[in-house]
């Protein structure tokens, strides 16, 4: 794969991230956001065994950008308002979450 094409597999691919995560986020609230987390972490586990550009395009560039470490700490700042326990079980699913997903992902491939 030449440098351009990578440069712009790379872009494309943090768009589409971000624009997933975002337009999750906003349909399905702290939801959303618990859910590409998830996912990225699951899809992330089944390229762990990849490597060379595609592997770098998609999960640098688009799981990059589709899960969000800001995001689950702006969603537990958000439902901390309303409950601090809620808060404390929300960041506590999406990192217990996220590592089974990704330890699942990894025993697929």
């Amino acid at each position: 794969m030449t440098t351009v094409a990578v440069i712009v597999g790379f872009s494309v691919a943090a768009a589409a991230g971000t624009m997933l995560r975002w337009r999750t986020s906003i349909a399905l609230g702290p939801g959303g956001t618990l859910l590409v987390n998830i996912a990225g972490a699951f899809i992330l586990g089944l390229l762990a065994s990849t490597s060379g550009a595609a592997a770098t395009i998609v999960g640098t560039a688009g799981l990059g950008a589709l899960t969000t470490v800001s995001g689950i700490f702006s969603e537990s700042a958000r439902l901390s308002r309303a409950s601090p326990v809620l808060a404390l079980g929300y960041v506590s699913l999406t990192i217990t979450g996220a590592t089974a997903a990704a330890a699942a992902g990894l025993a697929l491939v």
